[in-house]
């Protein structure tokens, strides 16, 4: 999980909702402790954060975690349900799925995260379709941000799980052929994550899971060029953060952007050298991972544009 800081997620939701420090530590706390937390010079309290945050009507969770209380057994079901749906084994995730549905409670932050599972399995099993996908994306998101669409357009501190609602959302417009509202998704989350309110190696992942999922929508928009820079750049990142899981993806989508700008005339026939080799090596690193879906992904990909088995 990521680590926030408090004081910029108060100062950030303040600016973000008109207040004034005045208007928001009325009757809760002196003008002067907000300002010092909001600076990161005093460290606030959970009651205090929660009076704040409910002030500025904002769920009081300072970790939206999917467990909380005595949710705290769903955590190794969230482990193998997310680990299922990585390796593309949707059958095993929907069992893991029926398992945090049986013991889950009512808390808001768990209710968020299993409606947007559920909406992601429905959709790769085939149950429903893009628009009543992306209806029950909007849904799960808007269970805490109401207002998503406002929070989008400024540089709003949303938290972790907030984040990946709103990919699995820009995802979904992707899919359904708005390629222009997923880039604008993406391109707000980034800037949003720029601000360094959420740090740590999860804030690192989510950030190159970005940039990854920028790539691809910019190459769906035949941007080649400025997929390939931001190709490299999430290339780049995720070796120096140690992000193992996504190396396999990225040079996938390297030696994809490559291909395309061949066809197009942008790049010699000569490179077609270079697409071979790095879906090669995106292979390798999938059967290095034991990935079997991905590696067959790979395998008919390579089939198909190079006529030769892998």
């Amino acid at each position: 999980m990521s680590n926030y800081r408090a004081g910029d997620i108060i100062r950030m939701t303040r600016e973000f909702v008109g207040m004034s420090r005045e208007e928001l530590s009325d009757e809760i706390c002196s003008v002067q402790t907000l300002y010092r937390i909001e600076s990161g010079k005093t460290r606030v309290k959970r009651e205090l954060y929660a009076r704040l945050m409910a002030k500025m009507e904002r769920v009081p969770e300072k970790s939206y975690a999917i467990c909380v209380g005595k949710n705290l057994e769903l955590l190794e079901e969230r482990k193998l349900f997310e680990q299922a749906m990585q390796n593309y084994d949707y059958e095993k995730a929907d069992l893991y799925l029926g398992r945090m549905k049986e013991k889950a409670d009512d808390n808001v932050i768990t209710r968020q995260y299993l409606l947007k599972s559920e909406a992601l399995m429905d959709y790769y099993c085939k149950r429903s379709d893009n628009q009543t996908t992306i209806e029950k994306l909007q849904e799960a998101v808007r269970l805490t941000l109401p207002d998503y669409e406002e929070c989008l357009k400024e540089d709003f501190p949303f938290t972790e799980q907030e984040i990946m609602n709103l990919m699995s959302l820009a995802n979904a417009y992707a899919h359904a052929g708005d390629v222009d509202e997923a880039v604008y998704i993406f391109e707000r989350l980034l800037q949003c994550l720029q601000k360094d309110y959420i740090f740590g190696a999860y804030a690192d992942y989510m950030k190159v899971l970005i940039l990854r999922n920028l790539t691809v929508t910019y190459n769906k928009q035949k941007r080649y060029k400025e997929a390939l820079t931001l190709c490299e750049q999430c290339l780049r990142e995720a070796l120096e953060k140690n992000i193992g899981n996504i190396i396999s993806d990225v040079l996938s989508d390297k030696a994809w952007i490559i291909l395309r700008q061949i066809e197009t005339g942008e790049r010699k026939k000569e490179d077609l050298q270079i697409g071979r080799e790095l879906l090669q090596k995106a292979y390798y690193i999938a059967v290095a991972r034991r990935s079997k879906e991905k590696c067959q992904i790979l395998r008919n990909a390579y089939r198909k544009e190079f006529h030769m088995e892998l």
